[in-house]
């Protein structure tokens, strides 16, 4: 399937809103443009073998200003020269020194002037080559075109990102409301729940060291069906206890599809670009796919190419919504693996829960399991995290509950185990 009619028929696909298309890199229009490319270079007697061809755009605040270099001999530049001054184009002409002698200007010449002669530099002398720079017009339109409708899209980058940024700090402004541990009726653990599968899926970013990295949008729509096919087997969304929860869920998802939709919007404008450079090299002969994205990466204006959407949207959501709710994978010892309740913090700074200290210093461990440093045996009371421990019972009551529990059964085990077995069924008789 050709480019154009695979760009337009993704478009449909996403349903993509009538303005965006507007805004999208009009890549049947540019490919007749490159006709008119080609008419002019060989209006111009620029298609002949015997002239090198070198090209270069520079570009002034907003405009573009492509360059023509041809390398030509004495008897070439003569037919160039004519030709120039019969289309009227604008040409500089430099003659082309030995590496004994710099180049010197011979000639400028204005487009509207076609009376005036050479210089006295001598046309036909021992310099065996000229460098004409050749002013096209069609070029010109196309390049310019090109940038224009780039830095709509630049505009467009920023306005999707400000409305993904604002959406996002509302659903965090609302879940945290309905999510409050301090709620008769938090949703707490439902969300938690629903934004650790999230996290645990990885939509846009893969951690896994045969994958890392950013994920292409096919493996991103995959990744989100199966995250919603994970929220349902949780039953998550049923353990919701605010009727608003519901609607909130349905926010998420749309903002996900949102990402995905802007994200395919400008990976398939970035391949726009890319083929429409390629077909323009293709017919000319000259090489704007080398040039041109060096002349607008540093532009303000044009960044539909440089960076991700969907990058820099995740670190927000990551940051502003997904953090709104403490994970348990956080607050674990590293010993147990457990909630690290009545965590001890020992002097180099590592933490662990209050029980499997208490074992490694019965056995006289001196050093922290982690950073191997002699801080353990100087653990006492004092290092209790009272702040960190506050906390974890607000956030995590089911777990601390559960905690204690097995603290106080291996404490009771330790001390009559060999009478009592508290795990054993009460029997009346």
């Amino acid at each position: 399937m050709k480019f154009a009619k695979l760009f337009q028929q993704v478009l449909e696909e996403e349903e993509v809103p009538d303005d965006w298309v507007q805004r999208a890199v009009q890549y049947k229009a540019l490919k007749k443009r490159i006709n008119k490319v080609v008419d002019e270079l060989e209006s111009i007697g620029l298609a002949k073998e015997n002239m090198s061809l070198d090209y270069d755009i520079k570009r002034i605040e907003r405009e573009l200003h492509p360059v023509l270099n041809l390398s030509v001999s004495p008897l070439m530049k003569k037919v160039i020269i004519d030709k120039l001054r019969e289309l009227k184009y604008s040409y500089d002409i430099t003659t082309l020194g030995t590496p004994e002698n710099e180049p010197k200007l011979v000639e400028l010449q204005s487009n509207n002037d076609t009376s005036s002669c050479l210089s006295a530099a001598d046309p036909f002398d021992d310099s065996p080559f000229y460098l004409i720079k050749v002013y096209t017009h069609e070029d010109l339109k196309f390049f310019q075109t090109l940038y224009d409708e780039l830095e709509g899209l630049g505009v467009f980058k920023q306005e999707q990102e400000v409305i993904i940024k604002n959406n996002v700090e509302n659903l965090a402004s609302v879940i945290s409301h309905v999510a409050s541990p301090n709620a008769k009726r938090s949703d707490m653990y439902a969300w938690r729940e629903i934004f650790q599968l999230y996290i645990d899926t990885q939509i846009f970013f893969s951690t896994q060291e045969h994958s890392a990295g950013e994920r292409n949008i096919q493996q991103s729509r995959e990744k989100f069906l199966i995250f919603m096919s994970r929220v349902e087997s949780s039953k998550a969304l049923r353990r919701f206890k605010h009727k608003e929860s519901v609607k909130l869920f349905a926010e998420f998802k749309q903002l996900n599809e949102q990402l995905l939709k802007v994200s395919t919007f400008q990976i398939m404008n970035s391949m726009a670009v890319a083929k429409i450079l390629k077909k323009f090299d293709k017919r000319t002969r000259l090489h704007s796919k080398a040039i041109f994205p060096e002349v607008i990466e540093k532009s303000q204006q044009v960044n539909i190419l440089h960076g991700s959407v969907a990058k820099d949207m995740c670190a927000i959501i990551a940051s502003r919504l997904l953090n709104i709710i403490p994970q348990i994978d956080d607050y674990t010892c590293p010993i147990c693996c457990s909630v690290a309740f009545k965590p001890i913090r020992l002097d180099c700074g590592h933490l662990f829960c209050v029980r499997c200290l208490v074992k490694l210093q019965r056995k006289n461990e001196d050093r922290c399991p982690l950073c191997r440093q002699d801080v353990l045996l100087n653990a006492d009371e004092r290092n209790l995290d009272t702040a960190q421990m506050s906390y974890m019972k607000l956030y995590f009551p089911k777990e601390v509950k559960q905690k204690q529990t097995e603290n106080e059964k291996e404490v009771f085990k330790e001390q009559y185990g060999t009478i009592v077995d508290p795990d054993a069924k009460c029997v009346i008789v």
